[in-house]
């Protein structure tokens, strides 16, 4: 996984939840990398990173969203 530093996937993420209304609604982990699906008026996104700020996002992404 890549470090801690500044992820754009992961900020892109946060923005379409938090600000634009989507919903996470799969998680996909892997050794390579981390996948989240969000899903909006029936349009689904997938977004992917390596980066360790993101994987532990998801994580909290997982309980708050009972995924």
């Amino acid at each position: 996984m890549a470090g801690w530093g500044d992820d754009p996937t992961l900020e892109n993420l946060r923005t379409l939840i938090q600000e634009d209304g989507w919903t996470p609604v799969r998680v996909i982990e892997t050794p390579e990398k981390d996948t989240v699906i969000v899903e909006k008026d029936g349009e689904q996104r997938t977004l992917e990173s390596d980066h360790i700020a993101f994987h532990r996002y998801i994580e909290g992404l997982q309980e708050d969203f009972d995924l």
